[in-house]
C-alpha cells in the first residue's frame, strides 16, 4: 500500500477535547486521547461516533502540565472507524487540520 500521508505521523498519546457545534447546546465537548499526530492531522479515539466530513474544533495538552501549554486549532473527519467493542474510547477518528495554534494557559 502507497503512503498517502504528507507529513511524519508521531506516535503520541495526550489528551484532546474535541468541540462540535449542536443546535440544541452551543458547544458539545468529548474527550478523548491521540494516538498519532503530525502538523497536518491527527489521529484519536473517542467514546462516539462522529461523521466524514463534519468540521470541528480541538485543544490537544501535552503531559507537561507545569507549562500549561497547549495546541489549539479547527480540523475536519476524514476517516471514522469502531476499533474496539470492549473500549471507552472505541471509535478511531482521522482528521486533517486545517489551522491550529500554540498557547499557554495563564497561571
Amino acid at each position: 500500500m502507497e503512503e498517502r500521508r504528507a507529513s511524519r505521523r508521531y506516535k503520541l498519546a495526550l489528551h484532546v477535547e474535541i468541540r462540535i457545534e449542536s443546535d440544541l447546546q452551543e458547544f458539545q465537548q468529548i474527550t478523548g486521547r491521540t494516538c498519532d499526530i503530525s502538523p497536518d492531522g491527527f489521529y484519536f479515539r473517542i467514546g462516539q461516533s462522529l461523521s466524514v466530513g463534519m468540521k470541528f474544533g480541538f485543544s490537544i495538552m501535552p503531559p507537561w502540565e507545569a507549562t500549561n501549554a497547549f495546541i489549539s486549532g479547527r480540523a475536519i473527519v476524514v476517516r471514522v472507524e469502531d476499533v474496539s467493542d470492549d473500549s471507552i474510547d472505541h471509535v478511531g477518528v482521522g482528521a486533517v487540520i486545517g489551522k491550529y495554534k500554540f498557547g499557554q494557559a495563564e497561571l
